[in-house]
């Protein structure tokens, strides 16, 4: 090789031995020329964003379905392959399916994220040679601020651009010479996480007021400020009907407007108060999308979480439970000024 632009080239006791010719190729030629004879790649993705609860048996079922797919196409070579990453940014490799089975989970590392590819060759009519096709399946708990800060570190557009695939919780991307061996394949993943259990550490009664745990947190603000006004202008009515006979004088008047004005700065920080603890309550009941039952270590956390979600769930029912009383009982009084006002 000779400079940037030549892939190609031969010396003349290599031309001779050969007995003919060989010219130096640029590199968009030599691809050209390559795309000919072997095919260029497409590739497709699909993204899921359902939650996902996984064991081995799950990944053993998917495989079994793939491995099935393939039996119906003429496979030249088939190969399996997996990552997984750890918590910590460990990562173990297996190179072949038979390892992955084999492998002993009694370990007290957590999952955070499993690749599978499946690398096989197909015999294709019109092409001499058979042509490579790939098939990635990756499954992942929430995206660390790390690795997002480090997209953003790398000024990569293409990073960027796949953004949501990342950040998803399971994609696939098939690349492919047949079209319709890829869109076979990404109909069995889709079968197959369609099929998959979602994450239990979350029961459903606190699962629905997670998801609204911003509208609670702003309804309990805005109630202890309106129950306050209720009670503020309840009382004033009292006092003027029963103290000074309907006849209340107009400094008595300005100092009460004062008090009941200025007092709206703290109740509604008192208001604030009830709703963040409420929303952190609800914030720290772990909903993750995506749940890995492998290792001991991935069980010992999923047991964890479960009776802590238990404990975050409890502090929700009660800080709620002190901010409907303290409404009820302001309601209470308000409505009995009122009526003997």
């Amino acid at each position: 090789m000779t400079n940037g632009n030549a892939v190609i080239e031969m010396d003349e006791d290599s031309i001779k031995k050969q007995g003919g010719i060989v010219a130096k190729l640029p590199k968009e030629q030599l691809k050209s020329l390559f795309y000919l004879f072997a095919g260029k790649p497409d590739s497709r993705i699909k993204v899921y964003h359902k939650p996902l609860f996984l064991d081995v048996n799950d990944l053993v079922e998917l495989n079994a379905c793939i491995t099935r797919k393939l039996q119906l196409h003429n496979i030249d070579a088939q190969i399996t392959s997996l990552n997984i990453v750890y918590e910590g940014a460990d990562i173990q490799e297996f190179g072949s399916w038979s390892e992955f089975v084999e492998h002993h989970w009694q370990t007290p590392d957590c999952i955070e994220e499993i690749v599978i590819k499946w690398d096989f060759m197909v015999c294709i009519q019109g092409f001499d040679l058979p042509q490579r096709h790939t098939l990635l399946v990756r499954v992942s708990s929430d995206m660390k601020p790390g690795k997002f800060m480090q997209m953003m570190a790398s000024g990569n557009s293409d990073d960027f651009d796949q953004i949501d695939v990342m950040t998803a919780p399971a994609f696939c991307r098939v690349d492919f010479i047949n079209a319709q061996i890829s869109k076979e394949l990404i109909n069995e993943v889709s079968d197959w996480v369609n099929g998959r259990k979602e994450p239990a550490l979350i029961t459903d009664f606190y699962y629905w007021f997670k998801k609204r745990r911003q509208t609670i947190a702003e309804l309990i603000h805005h109630a202890v400020i309106f129950m306050y006004a209720t009670l503020w202008v309840s009382s004033f009515l009292w006092v003027n009907t029963n103290l000074y006979g309907g006849t209340m004088a107009m400094h008595v008047i300005a100092i009460w407007l004062f008090l009941g004005l200025y007092a709206f700065t703290p109740t509604g920080k008192i208001g604030h108060l009830m709703a963040s603890k409420v929303y952190g309550a609800l914030d720290n009941i772990n909903g993750k999308k995506v749940v890995f039952n492998f290792t001991s270590g991935d069980k010992k956390r999923n047991a964890e979480s479960i009776d802590i979600n238990k404990q975050h769930g409890k502090n929700f029912l009660k800080q709620s439970g002190w901010s409907l009383v303290l409404n009820i009982f302001a309601g209470v009084i308000a409505s009995y000024l009122y009526m003997n006002s």
